[in-house]
């Protein structure tokens, strides 16, 4: 090969960046942000709403955070 021809090979043996600490920190907490707006929301609901989705207010914040089983 001569000097001028290039190839790319060197780029799929570098390993992508790995996202920084505080991005991931400022994630946890925007994703926080979004589960407590959605339990703020789901307090308002009276029993017979939350039997209507399938949810007991005892439940209803598990549910949120963690999904229906």
């Amino acid at each position: 090969m001569s000097a001028l021809s290039t190839t790319c090979d060197w780029t799929s043996e570098q390993q992508a960046p790995k996202p920084s600490r505080i991005k991931s920190l400022f994630a946890s907490l925007m994703h926080e942000i979004e589960i407590r707006r959605a339990l703020r929301e789901v307090s308002t609901l009276d029993e017979a709403m939350l039997h209507d989705i399938g949810l007991t207010p005892g439940n209803a914040e598990d549910a949120i955070r963690c999904g229906r089983h």
